[in-house]
């Protein structure tokens, strides 16, 4: 179940891009069923966060995912040809 570009939601991209601003090896985001999130690099390693990261885009982006057709739970990967 992964979602390319044309599917994601506008405020997934935006979360994804601000975490790759901090953590530019991450690749991919995964919502579990309960909308709870992990960003993943292509290894599956998870950064840890800090206090840069603004959790209210992230939880924007939850909100988004949830608000849509797509729903939970889901996967969405960043597409590479995108400058952050």
């Amino acid at each position: 179940m992964k979602t390319r570009a044309n599917k994601m939601p506008r405020k997934v991209l935006k979360a994804l891009n601000h975490v790759r601003k901090f953590f530019p090896d991450v690749m991919m985001v995964v919502f579990n069923s309960a909308g709870r999130w992990q960003y993943l690099t292509e290894d599956f390693n998870a950064p840890t966060f800090s206090d840069k990261i603004d959790v209210g885009i992230l939880e924007d982006a939850a909100n988004a995912v949830d608000n849509s057709i797509i729903g939970f739970p889901a996967v969405f990967e960043h597409p590479k040809w995108i400058p952050n």
